[in-house]
């Protein structure tokens, strides 16, 4: 299979956030180094985001977006996720395909999504790429943007700055 670039979000609200982000993008690098797997990794800023449609008082959430060249599939990336969200402390009730569809939010030490695989439009029973609320996040689709905003997102006939322009401005994301 071709290198070619797959956009991760990475996001935390429990625990030491900036730390458990920095481990886990570690983490994913060294496992695809041991595969051979990667020749690049890339981060945009993080950017803190209050936490919506959750009781008062949850913590903020820390957010960035890493552009990864690898040569992994989609299919065999997303244990890979899996386990290093694991290894960071993430205790999972739902599957992730639940959770990632799912109109309602919890709490986590790490989750990461992938969200972009350049043209890529893939609908299985555990995996949905581009991501399926890719669109509806500005804390997903402002750090997108800061790594390339001219990213057309299969489906949606729009690049990632159109689609952060339509996004609603509230929860309002803050660079950290």
């Amino acid at each position: 299979m071709l290198f070619r670039t797959i956009y991760i979000s990475v996001g935390s609200n429990l625990g030491e956030r900036e730390t458990l982000l920095k481990e886990g993008i570690a983490h994913l690098e060294k496992e695809l180094v041991e595969l051979k797997a990667i020749k690049s990794i890339t981060e945009s800023p993080i950017y803190e985001t209050q936490a919506w449609g959750m009781p008062e008082g949850t913590p903020a959430f820390l957010n960035l977006v890493i552009a990864i060249e690898t040569d992994v599939t989609l299919e065999n990336l997303l244990p890979l996720l899996l386990e290093v969200e694991s290894a960071c402390g993430r205790e999972r009730n739902l599957t992730k395909y639940e959770a990632d569809h799912s109109d309602s939010y919890a709490n986590r030490t790490l989750d990461m999504d992938i969200l972009l695989d350049g043209e890529v439009l893939l609908k299985t029973n555990h995996l949905i790429v581009p991501h399926p609320k890719l669109t509806q996040r500005r804390f997903v689709l402002q750090p997108l943007a800061d790594l390339d905003s001219k990213i057309i997102i299969p489906g949606e006939n729009c690049t990632v700055e159109e689609a952060l322009k339509a996004c609603p401005i509230k929860p309002e994301v803050l660079l950290k």
